[in-house]
Parts: C-alpha cells; structure tokens; sequence
C-alpha cells in the first residue's frame, strides 16, 4: 500500500511481481476499504510516520486505519525518525531542518512519547526503544 504508483512499482518490481498478491493506491490517512478490515496479521510501518504532514496526534488516525486492518491477534509495528526528545548531530540536524522546511518530514515535535500515546489508544500492548534518533515500535492487542 502506498499513495504513490511509482513507489508500488518499483517495490513489486524489486520484490518480484510473482510474490505481489495486490498493489493498493490509498491514502494512509483515509480508512481502509473494508474488504482490508481484519485481512492481515502484521502491518509494518517503517520510516512512514515522520514523513506524513502534522504533529503526531494528527498521524492518530493512521494508526487507527491500519489496527482495523489486523486480524484480532495482529501486530503493527515499525520505526520513525524522532525530532523531540533525541539529539540529532550537526548533519541530522540540518537535514531535519531542511526536509522538514520541504515538507518532506513533518516531525519536529513528534517524540516517543507522544508516539507511545497515539498507539496506546488503539493498542493494549504497546513497546517502543529509542535507539540514536529513531524510535522502533511494535503494538499489539487491538481495542
């Protein structure tokens, strides 16, 4: 699944169109056609959330899209780059400045904290760990 045609070319072309079962042209933010709800066991989500435009309680919604997705026993997970709460070297630092002024990331404020919270109301199981400036999370247990 990804809002761009090119971006799900070149990814079933590099997996291998054999192994591609369904490319999906859909907005992350919009909820998922309903023949997707309760279709899958695990969602990844990696180097996404910062990319997506707002702060991370506006990316609640995302999270809530994909939980619908799962199956009962399903498990999201993934990473994101934080802006809040990480120090960012000298280089991360301007590349953060600059592709955040692009809109190329959207996530200056966006911590683990605030993380945490979004995937805490639609997940009972929730487990994240920083490491350097970016935050690896999993969350299971839909509510």
């Amino acid at each position: 699944m990804d809002l761009n045609e090119a971006s799900l070319n070149a990814a079933s072309t590099r997996a291998g169109e054999s192994k591609i079962k369904h490319k999906i042209s859909h907005d992350v933010f919009e909820p998922y056609p309903a023949a997707l709800h309760g279709q899958f066991d695990s969602i990844s989500m990696f180097y996404l959330l910062h990319c997506l435009p707002g702060n991370i309680s506006t990316k609640s919604c995302v999270i809530r899209n994909a939980a619908q997705a799962l199956t009962d026993d399903g498990t999201l997970y993934g990473a994101t780059i934080l802006g809040d709460g990480v120090v960012h070297n000298s280089f991360g630092q301007k590349l953060m400045r600059i592709y955040n002024q692009k809109g190329i990331f959207s996530n200056t404020k966006d911590s683990e904290e605030g993380l945490t919270h979004i995937l805490s109301e639609h997940f009972e199981n929730v487990k994240t760990k920083v490491q350097g400036t970016v935050v690896m999370f999993s969350a299971s247990g839909k509510k």
